[in-house]
């Protein structure tokens, strides 16, 4: 088992001690998280934030563990040189009368959400950090754009700003559509129209009523 295999299956029995810990801990109220540089306070009342339910857990866990295992066979399959281009997503359509679905179960969105609900979480975010600097990992990152994705949204989670390799290309700016040229009517000030000075309120106050033309 290679280096980075094993900081990656470190990482994962690591946040899954922390989610047990927060399990334990569930209504206690949480504690600041240090990591680095940066210090995460939680919101106190009456902006406290919302607590996250058992459910939106397990989500979590399922998708981070999946993504880590994932990333580890993903890894693996590199370093021998077996590694299979991705397979494309094959389109189905839709049927005419799609059948409502129950609102889907989502997670937090925001930048290190997971570090102010669950200062358990910091060992592991600080794993994450330093695994995300090493070198090995970043050129892996930059060969397989697949780890990378999978990487991306627990970093965002844990707080960590991801090194260049792991971060979304800037998307391409639609070019802005020419304006159409616009004619621009005289004034009645325009000397080539030779109005006389008295005139020149009287058209104003005409075109303005009943237009230019």
């Amino acid at each position: 088992m290679s280096p980075l295999h094993e900081r990656l299956s470190w990482l994962l029995a690591t946040l899954g001690a922390a989610l047990g810990a927060v399990a334990r801990r569930l209504a206690t109220p949480p504690q600041p998280a240090f990591i680095g540089h940066h210090t995460y306070v939680p919101i106190t009342e009456p902006e406290r934030l919302p607590p996250l339910s058992p459910a939106q857990w397990q989500l979590f866990w399922n998708r981070t563990g999946r993504a880590l295992r994932r990333v580890a066979v993903l890894y693996q399959a590199w370093i021998a040189g077996t590694l299979q281009p991705p397979r494309p997503h094959a389109r189905t359509t839709r049927e005419a009368t799609p059948q409502p679905r129950p609102s889907p179960l989502r997670l937090p969105r925001g930048f290190a959400w997971l570090n102010h609900r669950a200062p358990e979480i910091v060992p592991a975010a600080g794993m994450l950090d330093i695994l995300v600097q090493e070198p090995e990992l970043r050129r892996f990152a930059t060969e397989v754009p697949r780890a990378a994705r999978l990487l991306r949204p627990l970093c965002h989670a844990l707080g960590i700003g991801p090194p260049p390799e792991l971060r979304l290309p800037p998307r391409p700016r639609k070019p802005r559509p020419p304006r159409p040229p616009t004619s621009r009517r005289p004034s009645p000030n325009d000397p080539s129209l030779m109005f006389r000075d008295w005139e020149r309120p009287f058209i104003r106050g005409i075109w303005k009523k009943h237009g230019r033309d």
